[in-house]
């Protein structure tokens, strides 16, 4: 009980102290804030199973991330969001841009996002109770069917309900198939909530220091340290791996002049052949397969 109450602590704490000073936090101050929330939650779960370790993490993690795209976002021109609209954006929606929260409600189409959603999770439960049937262990086989129901069906179907009560939030998981290079890629596909909260707390304040390109890298480079603490911190195996994998995604995204198809199949081929590196051997046990036999909890249920 303690880790849980811990985990809820703590990641209350960060958003309190989000909303209550907003930009009036110095930035380092807020980042040291975040790394202490994190630590704190490493010791208390040291000795849970990997999947408790992993989901308790992050999400202390994430509510210090809305924490600092929170300060950063205040920080500019002075706004802030009302306590209701705080909660709805930090505890009740995974995007990365509280503006959509700001101002008044308005029309949003919502329905396609519905539709879409519902396809998804309906698609990838069945080809994850296919891999659980057959007992597949290739984690791209078991990536794709988890990413259908959570990335591009749950998070589709959350999109569809904050649009449907009058909240621009955009979609936050685009086609993968369609895209046109490495930088298409990470800034225009996959995980915009990411790649927004990094623009606007690693990019834009690095930019005048690191100038474009170099900022561009550091975004990769942090993101690597950042999958470091959500992948292989929780299994305490495959250290540094995430960063090596990021680094090498961050080179070729620097080096990128434009779009082009070969861009886009050197994209896919690395992130295909990255997949077992980025969740290592240790976290696909424990985490990735013990996900996959959720439906066993069916099977025990049954009379």
């Amino acid at each position: 009980m303690n880790i849980y109450l811990t985990c809820i602590g703590l990641a209350l704490i960060q958003l309190l102290l989000a909303r209550s000073f907003g930009s009036s936090i110095p930035r380092a101050l807020a980042w040291i804030g975040v790394v202490a929330a994190f630590s704190v939650m490493h010791q208390v779960a040291i000795d849970e199973p990997s999947l408790i370790r992993m989901v308790t993490l992050c999400i202390v993690l994430l509510a210090g991330m809305k924490w600092i795209v929170y300060r950063e976002w205040s920080a500019q021109r002075n706004r802030s969001l009302s306590w209701s609209r705080w909660w709805m954006f930090s505890a009740l929606w995974f995007g990365m841009d509280p503006g959509c929260f700001a101002g008044k409600r308005r029309n949003c189409e919502w329905k396609s996002h519905a539709v879409t959603g519902v396809n998804c999770i309906l698609a990838g439960a069945i080809l994850w109770y296919g891999c659980y049937y057959f007992q597949l262990r290739n984690v791209v086989l078991l990536f794709i069917p988890m990413s259908m129901v959570v990335h591009f069906g749950a998070l589709r179907l959350l999109t569809a309900f904050w649009r449907m009560q009058g909240f621009p939030v955009r979609i936050l998981f685009r086609n993968p198939l369609k895209m046109r290079g490495f930088r298409d890629f990470w800034s225009r596909r996959w995980n915009l909530a990411y790649s927004e909260m990094m623009a606007r707390t690693v990019k834009k304040p690095l930019t005048p220091i690191l100038g474009e390109k170099g900022s561009v890298f550091a975004v990769f480079l942090i993101s690597g340290l950042l999958h470091e603490l959500a992948i292989t911190v929780p299994v305490q195996a495959g250290y540094g791996l995430p960063t090596l994998i990021f680094i090498v995604h961050g080179i070729f995204t620097v080096l990128e002049n434009k779009n082009s198809i070969l861009s886009a199949v050197a994209c896919a081929v690395l992130l295909i052949a990255g997949l077992p590196y980025l969740f290592n051997e240790k976290f696909q046990t424990e985490v990735i397969i013990l996900s996959r036999d959720i439906f066993t909890l069916t099977e025990l249920m049954k009379p």
